[in-house]
């Protein structure tokens, strides 16, 4: 998936565990783009190219970052230096982009290091389902979940004062 994609899972998912904390939301989308730190075209990997080199070099591409080991690694991990909601956003933010990543044709090994990778082909990356249709449902469902309940009541205000 592409990293747009993954950063809106990432958010939904940051909302789900966090609510509407800006500082806990902007580190469950860090989070969702963690993952793909092995991929050179990747966002980060585009920000700071020595990284997914080192990382792929290690690791190779959708092993060990694409795993539960490593969203439970990594939470823990975080949580224990700073702080358990710290840990559960980030680790919500991560599960978020394997979910996503399960909807590709390569999959994720998910229960790594067993070399099972689960997946339900649906999508393939950057193609036209992902971009015209899945990403912009999501951007549309994030909103209308999480954003459309802040500012409905003065829509409604809004509205009957108009009318």
């Amino acid at each position: 998936m592409l990293w747009r994609t993954h950063l809106v899972m990432g958010l939904g998912a940051g909302y789900m565990v966090a609510g509407f904390d800006p500082v806990l939301l902007a580190v469950a989308g860090v989070g969702s783009l963690l993952p793909d730190l092995d991929h050179p075209n990747s966002w980060i990997g585009n920000k700071i190219p020595v990284l997914p080199t080192i990382t792929r070099g290690i690791l190779g591409h959708r092993g060990a970052l694409h795993s539960l080991a490593a969203t439970l690694a990594l939470g823990l991990l975080l949580g224990l230096f700073w702080g358990k909601n710290l840990g559960i956003a980030v680790a919500a933010g991560y599960l978020a982009h394997l979910v996503g990543d399960m909807f590709t044709r390569s999959g994720v090994p998910l229960l790594w290091p067993l070399p099972i990778m689960v997946k339900l082909p649906l999508v393939r990356t950057g193609s036209i389902l992902e971009r015209f249709v899945v990403f912009p449902v999501m951007i549309l469902g994030l909103v209308y979940w999480a954003v459309w309940p802040m500012v409905s009541g003065y829509v409604w205000r809004v509205i009957a004062w108009i009318g």
